[in-house]
């Protein structure tokens, strides 16, 4: 029969990274991006006094000393004494931005913390009350190389088995099953394997065991949406382990989509982001918000819908309403995929507008990348400024020129009310 335990599992802290994104970053803004990764780290800590845990696993990269500098170190520090007052161990595997090798010499971490050595499995005991009562294996990652897992076993008197390790990538794994992901061995190796080195939350094996990566207690930057956090583990007599997600995030970024129509007015996307908005706060509550916004459908929105134009107003209105007060929800950006979006009959129109049209289409249709080289005043060209007035991809040629056609459209028909249809000559 197993003891039962709980344990809290994090991971990637990077108390050295604020928190990164916004083109430009408001003042009463700045304390709150660069702070965001300590509150978070508090929490994860907070988690394990909360909880009552039995050890803290750190799966590695907490912090990079050299760019972290003092207060980081600090509040590491005393977040680990805290734990250190409760008798809660700590068992750190060393990842890639924190190899153990470059922590201060000068700096004595708790004795309740156990930093796992690099190149080898390390196997060790841990204990309540006297008793053993679960096996913790661990290593660090070499500076710049991967961890062998193959040092990873269960315990052979039945002990429950706890890995942890930064693998950041666990592709080709020794030991994985030819006819299985290569994920697949960490489960078989020991009952839970704590894993570091991605920032979203992935149970990666469930069977015999579970690999599991925490994710970072605090999204960084636009692309790790949703919630940030750590995991308790909990385990039963029968020494089942189950995971529960505990949200640490005190900044969260957010993708939302709208679509819009040929009937679509401003005043009513407008109100549809305004209450979008409020049940955002409703559903992340007590949470600073960070949203990037992108429309799509057809319709004369979806071409005034880009910079300098209808997605700036929207935005300072946005951020007048949502992004002064605490909680924040700050509208990041503003942005519309879709493509020019006009009546058919325009482009038979004998206008400026309809030969503006057809030149597009022109473009096209054909396809052929713009070298915008040639219209470089001689007085600014260099090396540089060539290379982005020429572009060679699909993609960049495709954004440019939708770009390029929407403005135009909306040059051509400023003082035309929405949805009306220049008259022909």
């Amino acid at each position: 029969m197993t003891q039962p335990l709980r344990l809290v599992h994090a991971s990637d802290l990077h108390l050295e990274m604020p928190v990164y994104g916004l083109a430009e970053v408001p003042d009463h803004l700045r304390d709150l991006l660069v702070e965001a990764p300590y509150h978070a780290a508090e929490q994860v800590f907070e988690t394990a006094l909360a909880e009552d845990a039995d050890a803290v696993l750190l799966a590695g990269d907490v912090l990079n000393v050299d760019r972290a500098g003092p207060p980081a170190i600090v509040l590491l520090l005393d977040q680990l004494a805290r734990l250190a007052e409760r008798k809660i161990p700590v068992y750190w595997a060393g990842g890639g931005v924190d190899v153990p090798d470059s922590w201060p010499r000068s700096v004595t971490l708790p004795s309740n913390v156990h930093v796992f050595p690099i190149g080898r499995v390390e196997s060790l005991d841990l204990a309540r009350a006297g008793e053993t009562i679960a096996r913790i294996q661990g290593t660090s990652c070499p500076e710049g190389g991967t961890v062998d897992l193959r040092g990873f076993h269960r315990d052979a008197h039945g002990l429950f088995t706890v890995g942890v390790a930064h693998v950041a990538n666990t592709n080709n794994l020794p030991g994985a099953k030819s006819d299985a992901p290569a994920d697949s061995v960490l489960g078989d190796r020991v009952h839970y394997m704590a894993l570091g080195g991605r920032h979203l939350q992935q149970t990666v094996d469930e069977t015999p065991g579970i690999a599991h990566y925490c994710g970072t207690p605090q999204g960084r930057g636009p692309k790790e949406t949703g919630p940030h956090g750590c995991t308790v583990v909990t385990v039963d007599e029968t020494g089942r382990a189950k995971t529960k997600f505990v949200a640490t995030d005190t900044i969260r970024w957010i993708e939302q989509t709208l679509e819009v129509t040929a009937t679509t007015r401003q005043e009513q996307l407008h109100d549809r982001m305004v209450e979008r908005i409020e049940k955002l706060q409703a559903q992340h509550a007590g949470v600073d918000l960070f949203v990037r916004w992108t429309i799509r459908g057809t319709g004369p929105l979806v071409n005034r819908l880009r910079p300098n134009s209808l997605a700036d107003e929207l935005l300072v209105d946005l951020r007048r309403r949502f992004g002064q007060r605490s909680p924040v929800a700050w509208s990041a950006s503003i942005t519309c995929d879709s493509p020019l979006s006009v009546p058919a009959e325009w482009y038979d129109q004998e206008t400026c507008l309809g030969d503006f049209l057809r030149v597009v289409r022109d473009f096209e249709l054909h396809e052929t990348p713009f070298d915008l080289r040639p219209f470089l005043p001689p007085n600014v060209r260099d090396e540089l400024l060539e290379s982005v007035a020429h572009l060679e991809s699909d993609e960049a040629h495709k954004e440019l020129l939708c770009r390029a056609s929407k403005l135009g459209i909306d040059l051509l028909t400023l003082p035309l009310e929405e949805g009306d249809i220049p008259a022909t000559t």
